[in-house]
């Protein structure tokens, strides 16, 4: 499905929109991982865990977090901070399953695969009454290349702004990662403290938090969980 020429514009919005709050520091009691956590007047959440030596220098795997309420069809974290050329990480419940995409906007259609973005799914995802949440090894979230070629990377050591999306419309097939969907209903901005996000105890959280089956999924079903 393509998306209406309504999205005309869209960059500018995603400059002129920002979210309420900041990053702050918060401890999910599910996996023990200290985030740098915001959450947006939409009340969708979204956390980010670094390596103690991330910066702009080298390319750096992250853990993300996204919680959302589950009336939401999908939701969306942008890492450039714009929907187009940057990836895209979308994610929505099916059931009690937690259903996510890696996509890249081309242009003001719906976005195709992006498989330059690689997600490891970790404890602490799943889907309760109110809310689903998806937490993840990403490598490939935070570089990418530039309309030039050269590969860009966030600053892990400053403040950065991503943007977010998210549609109250289901997905057309909420089963598959491969599904289409439909425009947003909301875009914002925030910033996120990378810099406050940095661990030396990154690589324990990832190991103590993956499962037995360390191969990407596109789908996970967990019990319950805290927030």
């Amino acid at each position: 499905m393509k998306w209406t020429s309504s999205l005309a514009g869209l960059v500018s919005l995603f400059t002129l929109v920002t979210a309420q709050s900041d990053s702050e520091p918060f401890v999910d009691a599910d996996t023990g991982i200290t985030f740098q956590s915001s959450t947006n007047s939409e009340g969708v959440t979204y956390r980010l865990a670094l390596p103690a030596d991330a910066s702009a220098d080298k390319p750096y795997d992250v853990i993300l977090q996204v919680i959302a309420p589950v009336e939401l069809g999908w939701v969306g974290w942008a890492w450039g901070g714009v929907m187009t050329y940057n990836p895209l990480t979308v994610v929505w419940a099916n059931g009690k399953d937690v259903v996510y995409t890696s996509r890249q906007a081309l242009g003001y259609y719906t976005p195709v695969q992006y498989e330059d973005a690689k997600y490891t799914v970790l404890k602490g995802t799943g889907v309760n009454e109110t809310h689903f949440k998806f937490t993840a090894l990403c490598s490939g979230c935070v570089s990418w290349p530039d309309f030039d070629g050269n590969l860009a990377t966030l600053d892990g050591t400053s403040q950065v702004n991503f943007a977010y999306a998210y549609s109250t419309t289901p997905v057309e097939d909420p089963s598959t990662g491969e599904s289409g969907f439909s425009i947003h209903d909301s875009v914002g901005h925030w910033t996120h403290d990378l810099g406050a996000a940095r661990s030396d105890k990154f690589s324990s959280w990832v190991a103590a938090n993956s499962g037995t089956n360390s191969t990407l999924r596109r789908r996970l079903r967990v019990g319950r969980y805290g927030y």
